[in-house]
């Protein structure tokens, strides 16, 4: 019965997306290990902007991860189950990071929310600067806004899309992660450039 009503909601994810008017377009298939970063609130929108395209996403070991798993697979996800939170093992998060670094030397894609899955909001997961760190993959900044949308009052600020809304995606510039780089100036950095695409997209509000 579970099953029935997941396999409802991804058919209503796709009529959705159907009549949504998409405002910037970004080349998937031209990528080979790139690490695609946003923030948890607009995880619904990018799940939607990336669908069909194979790429690896990260879902947690709880019970919602194992429902948005089962959506993101049948959306065109590769899903890895686990936690970008580096060191904590009773979340899967060393299996998970193992199964990432294969993933991304083999050239393979990958989406993580960079402040989730509980936030706080804008922080950046450490995991995420040490999968870039130890791989060489670029980390790619994503943000988007729908006009009209509905903001939920949660720690993320989750938007949800109405039918027929204006969307608007903005990428932000590739960044690298050497050996020896500053962990903290990372994050910094990390954020500095999604706040930059915030901003431009509150003008576009």
């Amino acid at each position: 019965m579970r099953k029935f009503f997941l396999n409802l909601l991804v058919l209503a994810l796709r009529l959705l997306d159907k009549t949504l008017r998409w405002e910037g377009h970004y080349d998937f298939s031209k990528d080979r290990g790139k690490i695609y970063v946003f923030l948890h609130g607009h995880f619904l929108g990018l799940e939607l902007f990336g669908k069909d395209r194979g790429i690896y996403a990260l879902s947690s070991l709880s019970r919602d991860g194992e429902i948005s798993a089962y959506v993101l697979k049948r959306l065109g996800y590769r899903v890895i189950r686990g936690s970008s939170e580096m060191g904590r093992r009773n979340k899967g998060a060393r299996r998970a990071t193992l199964k990432l670094l294969k993933v991304l030397k083999e050239g393979g894609n990958v989406g993580i929310t960079m402040d989730g899955p509980k936030g706080p909001y804008m922080s950046v997961a450490k995991g995420i600067i040490y999968l870039a760190q130890k791989t060489g993959a670029p980390i790619v900044p994503f943000a988007l806004s729908f006009k009209p949308s509905i903001t939920l009052r949660t720690w993320d600020r989750f938007q949800i899309p109405l039918p027929f809304s204006k969307a608007k995606v903005l990428v932000g510039r590739e960044i690298f992660v050497r050996e020896g780089d500053s962990f903290e100036e990372k994050e910094r950095e990390i954020k500095l450039e999604m706040e930059r695409l915030l901003r431009e997209l509150n003008a576009f509000n």
